[in-house]
């Protein structure tokens, strides 16, 4: 018997569509951070970490370092709806437009956000409710969210008023080290404990080696720690160093609050206030810190994540928030 003859039905099908993609980046001056997430039925799931080289050499510099970061992962870049970057060096009010520029080369279909690299600690340890965040590392950063939006400061060490952070109090260890050993200043541990980190016999020499570069300001603003040191040994110069490094932060933190809240406005007692930084180390930095801010209102606590995860963060909450037909806000830098 002949076979039965008909059409043939081939089924065409689609091929599985890839998952569209967010991309949380911390570009930090030493290292760039990146986290692609993946959209599943369950959410945005992380599919990739990576780390990259850092991206402190302006928006070309973020861009290769995020390329070479989404390469690694294996995750291409025309799938990300989102971006959101967290970026050192944006500090004031239009400094983030080059960055958002050069990855929307990057990142062709995504809807790109670009803010100042202390926002992604404060969303870390805030989220998106009001909150407030000081950076004390290597230099000194506040930022806080609240009623009035989001309010920053620009954070570029001295000419920007700055003072308190990691190398202001390197620099002010070898003042303090100087003036105690001419007779200016009063003694203080510090001279011999700035000279042996230093490896100089005197601070003649070791002027003369910061002026000539033989030690770098890198170097010098490593002191800092000395300084936390000889404070918890109860030297009473660098005591009142740290004392004053601690008043300069609540005075930072004063500017963004007054900012955010407004001048009239009370802090919500136990609003969130995420410390973060090399400095909070100091167990005597971090206390005077924190206890200035329970008497401004808030509930001071060390950041329990990587700043890159206050970008992860922000993410879920916003793709887990219902559309709402009304502008949002809440990231306006009131400045």
């Amino acid at each position: 018997m002949g076979a039965a003859k008909g059409k043939t039905l081939t089924a065409l099908t689609e091929p599985p569509a890839r998952p569209a993609l967010a991309v949380a980046i911390d570009g930090g001056n030493s290292k760039t951070e990146v986290v692609v997430l993946a959209r599943t039925p369950e959410g945005l799931t992380e599919r990739a970490r990576v780390i990259a080289a850092g991206s402190g050499a302006g928006p070309e510099a973020v861009v290769t370092a995020v390329s070479s970061a989404l390469a690694e992962a294996g995750a291409d870049p025309a799938e990300a709806q989102q971006v959101s970057a967290a970026i050192a060096g944006v500090d004031f009010p239009g400094d983030e437009t080059g960055h958002r520029a050069a990855l929307a080369g990057l990142f062709p279909r995504a809807e790109i956000e670009v803010v100042g690299d202390a926002v992604a600690v404060l969303e870390a340890g805030g989220g998106l409710g009001d909150a407030l965040a000081i950076v004390c590392g290597a230099g000194l950063n506040a930022v806080a969210r609240g009623p009035r939006g989001l309010a920053t400061v620009p954070a570029l060490g001295w000419v920007s008023g700055d003072g308190g952070g990691g190398d202001d109090l390197g620099r002010e260890a070898v003042r303090a080290a100087a003036r105690a050993e001419d007779g200016r200043g009063p003694a203080t541990s510090l001279l011999g404990r700035v000279l042996a980190e230093t490896g100089m016999p005197d601070t003649v020499t070791l002027a003369r080696a910061i002026r000539d570069g033989a030690v770098t300001m890198r170097q010098v603003g490593a002191l800092a720690a000395v300084v936390a040191r000889a404070a918890l040994d109860g030297d009473a110069v660098a005591g009142r160093l740290v004392a004053r490094a601690a008043e300069e932060a609540l005075l930072l933190a004063d500017v963004v609050t007054r900012a955010a809240w407004g001048s009239d406005g009370a802090v919500p007692s136990g609003a969130p206030a995420v410390l973060a930084g090399g400095l909070f180390a100091d167990s005597g930095f971090r206390g005077a810190v924190s206890a200035g801010l329970r008497d401004r209102g808030f509930d001071p606590q060390p950041l329990a994540f990587r700043p890159v995860d206050g970008l992860v963060r922000a993410l879920r909450e916003r793709d887990e928030r219902p559309a709402d037909p009304s502008p949002d806000t809440r990231r306006k830098d009131p400045r």
